[in-house]
Formats: C-alpha cells, sequence, structure tokens
C-alpha cells in the first residue's frame, strides 16, 4: 500500500535538493527527477547543462564530481532514506535537443 504522505515528503526532499544544487552551481542551466515519488531507491537527478562543451568542461574540471559530492550530501542533510542516496547524472540541453528533439523521457528512457 501506498503512502502518499511519506512520498509528497520525499518529493519535498528531492525538489529542496534539486533547487540548492542549482543555486549553489551556476553553471547548471536546470535539473530533472524521475522516480522519486514511488520508492526512495527508484529516482534519479539530473543536472542539465547548456550545451556539450559546458559538460564536457564539468566532467573535465572534476566539477560534476562537486556537484555530485553537494548533491549527496543535501540528501543526507535533509534525511531521505539511505537506500535512497546515490550518485546524480549530467547531461546537456543541446544534446537533448540534437538527439531527441528536446524531450527528456525519451533522452532518459
Amino acid at each position: 500500500m501506498r503512502n502518499k504522505e511519506q512520498e509528497f515528503a520525499w518529493r519535498k526532499v528531492i525538489e529542496v535538493c534539486m533547487e540548492d544544487v542549482k543555486h549553489h552551481f551556476d553553471d547548471i542551466q536546470q535539473a530533472i527527477e524521475f522516480g522519486y515519488y514511488i520508492q526512495p531507491d527508484n529516482y534519479f537527478v539530473s543536472y542539465i547543462f547548456a550545451t556539450d562543451s559546458q559538460l564536457e568542461t564539468a566532467r573535465r574540471s572534476g566539477l560534476t564530481e562537486q556537484i555530485n559530492s553537494y548533491h549527496r550530501e543535501q540528501l543526507i542533510k535533509r534525511h531521505y532514506p539511505i537506500e535512497g542516496i546515490k550518485d546524480c547524472t549530467f547531461a546537456s540541453q543541446e544534446e537533448c535537443d540534437r538527439e531527441f528533439g528536446g524531450n527528456w523521457y525519451y533522452y532518459f528512457k
């Protein structure tokens, strides 16, 4: 049986975490999440850079590792269930636009 109150609480934790990360790192254009409303270990969050070049630069410089670490810290700080705390992913809007017409559902499918 689903616990809607708990699902709402998990959703709020993920939303606040994503907002914190986006505000802490100016290079992130947006954040996308899937699955957190069902079970904590089913979700994932992806932070989106505007261009392929920005994403590659972030990977080479270690920025993506910093973002991932900060993301995990925010989930821990807000008491997200430990089984659901995992690494985030990264993508570029440019690639999604080019390969999937800007449709993130198909990008991640």
